[in-house]
């Protein structure tokens, strides 16, 4: 990810290429957005605050939704909280 700036895109050197399932995780602690893979942190960039959106969310696809932007793979179980969850 890289950071200081919400509109930026987050980036991981983190690839998954075997076919199984894997769990996601995107956290702001109010510092830092957070990335994880299988409850391991992957990528961390400086967030001081998140941007309000009024906007579509898009899960998948980069923001432009071109075909290369396509993430190529299943996507179950998204949840989105407001709240600490704890794990």
């Amino acid at each position: 990810m890289n950071g200081g700036n919400s509109a930026q895109h987050g980036f991981s050197d983190v690839m998954i290429t075997d076919g199984q399932w894997h769990r996601i995780g995107l956290v702001w602690d109010g510092t830092n957005r957070i990335l994880l893979v299988d409850g391991k942190e992957t990528a961390r960039d400086p967030q001081s605050k998140l941007a309000d959106c009024s906007g579509t969310l898009i899960l998948g696809t980069g923001k432009s939704a071109s075909p290369s932007s396509f993430w190529s793979g299943l996507i179950d179980d998204v949840r989105i909280y407001n709240r600490v969850v704890q794990p």
